[in-house]
Parts: C-alpha cells; sequence; structure tokens
C-alpha cells in the first residue's frame, strides 16, 4: 500500500485478525479483538512475525516495543491508524 491509499479501521481490524488466525492456526472469527492477544498464545515469536507483516502491509516502521505494548488487536488497530494517518 501507498502512502496516498489510506486504510479503514475496519479494514485494518479485519487484516490484523486474519494475520494473526494465520499464525495461531484458528479461524479468524474466533478471534476478538478486545481479547489479550497473550491469551490466543501470541508470544514474542508470533509478535515479531506480525510486526513484520504489517510493516510490509502498510509499508510503516513499527517501534515493537509500542506495538507490543497493545495487548488486544483493538488497541494495535488504533495504534497503527495513527502511524499511517
Amino acid at each position: 500500500m501507498s502512502g496516498s491509499q489510506t486504510i479503514s479501521h475496519d479494514e485494518l481490524q479485519m487484516w490484523l485478525l486474519d494475520r494473526i488466525a494465520f499464525y495461531l492456526d484458528r479461524p479468524t472469527e474466533n478471534i476478538d479483538p478486545g481479547v489479550e492477544l497473550a491469551r490466543y498464545g501470541v508470544d514474542s515469536v508470533y509478535a515479531i512475525s506480525i510486526i513484520s507483516d504489517i510493516e510490509d502491509h502498510l509499508q510503516v516502521e513499527v517501534d515493537v516495543a509500542e506495538a507490543r505494548r497493545r495487548e488486544t488487536v483493538a488497541d494495535l488497530t488504533a495504534y497503527l491508524l495513527d502511524l499511517v494517518a
């Protein structure tokens, strides 16, 4: 995605849910954006992979420590929307 394109909250959140579901090998609909990612088993290895995917997808540099402080998909989505705004 280029800097001139914008992504909606819903589009970004669905994309994140899809990526997390992929890494956890579970259906997207079984992941609640308001539940802490750690409860689903997202550890630091998964987190780094997901952050790498985010950087590739959004073409932005993500502060790993800052992203890791976002404990839910909803919080991470809001953080990323601020990054690309």
